[in-house]
């Protein structure tokens, strides 16, 4: 699992390309939207997403089902058992993922990113996003 909160968290990821970079160019865009969004005009270097809720990137060996660390417990099913107020479906250069995101007050929400090849092994959480993006679309 990677967070991401600042400009400098996206610079680690591509510096140390973890992921692909049709992908993490996306992360970079969503951060851009998310600094817009929020009307930040200070320099990029002061914008945290601390007190809005950050970007959450799931990964092959995570568990869904108990993301505590992020506020979804496993006690109610993770990410499983959350109610987002929407799912997307990306597919961008052959590569698939999918954009979750989570309110958890009127002034906090967590953006949660999940590429296909990580949930890959597991059918329940694969069938579950799509049935999530299906019901969006």
């Amino acid at each position: 699992m990677r967070t991401i909160k600042t400009q400098a968290d996206l610079r680690c990821l591509r510096k140390a390309q973890v992921f692909s970079e049709p992908f993490t160019s996306y992360l970079e865009e969503e951060f851009l939207q998310l600094k817009e969004a929020f009307d930040f005009d200070g320099a990029d270097e002061q914008f945290t997403l601390d007190m809005y809720g950050y970007m959450v990137v799931l990964e092959k060996g995570d568990n869904l089902r108990d993301l505590s660390t992020v506020g979804l417990r496993r006690e109610e099913g993770g990410l499983l058992g959350s109610l987002p107020e929407f799912v997307e479906k990306v597919e961008r250069n052959g590569e698939c993922w999918y954009k979750v995101v989570v309110i958890y007050t009127n002034e906090y929400g967590m953006a949660f990113y999940v590429p296909a090849e990580a949930i890959a092994d597991d059918e329940q959480v694969a069938s579950w996003l799509e049935e999530q993006a299906d019901n969006q679309a």
